[in-house]
């Protein structure tokens, strides 16, 4: 099925190669020379990424990071799919055809959440599209939530409206939980 939907821009292809190769090199660099090796390629690479204006977050994600406190080194280990990306992407082409949303999304229905905030989207439009078309047709419990004031971390910064919305997905649909299952899941959840 084809989808009427715009291609990215070339902005958007740049800001998505920038900030995906300064995490993917920070990373192997990090994995493969040195800790301090890496966490100087991703403040070199993260100043230019911003002096060029290919920075995809906004504000709203630096604070989230600021009170988070994390460091440099936990920022770029979790960078690691980006390298990965990268490697299929160079060496192994069928590595990723096959990587999509699932073929069923009756039996497998998916709750996507994204923050509006954001310099660029990096979910693919088609994926979304495809989401929301299911979701409007009602031919699946697929659900889009787009969490307005929220970027990147937008389960930090909008937590209640996350929690919100992914306690209605788990309710909801031919494969929704009962309520006695969501309840022994907050039970377990107020222990930790």
């Amino acid at each position: 099925e084809q989808y009427n939907i715009a291609p990215y821009t070339n902005r958007e292809n740049l800001v998505y190669l920038a900030y995906r190769g300064r995490n993917a090199y920070s990373f192997v660099t990090m994995r493969y020379i040195s800790e301090i090796a890496g966490v100087i390629a991703y403040w070199f690479l993260t100043g230019l990424v911003r002096m060029l204006r290919l920075e995809p977050l906004f504000d709203i994600d630096e604070e989230v990071l600021a009170r988070r406190k994390m460091s440099t080194n936990h920022l770029v280990y979790m960078a690691y799919p980006y390298y990965y990306l990268f490697y299929a992407l160079m060496y192994d082409k069928q590595a990723l055809a096959h990587a999509t949303l699932p073929l069923d999304l009756v039996r497998m229905p998916i709750l996507y959440i994204y923050g509006t905030e954001k310099n660029v989207m990096f979910h693919d439009h088609r994926g979304l599209a495809l989401l929301e078309r299911e979701e409007m047709q009602g031919r699946s419990d697929c659900r889009v939530v787009k969490v307005d004031g929220a970027g990147h971390w937008m389960y930090c910064q909008r937590p209640e409206v996350c929690e919100r919305e992914i306690r209605k997905f788990l309710r909801s649909g031919k494969h929704g939980l009962d309520d006695e299952v969501v309840h022994e899941g907050d039970r377990m959840l107020s222990k930790l």
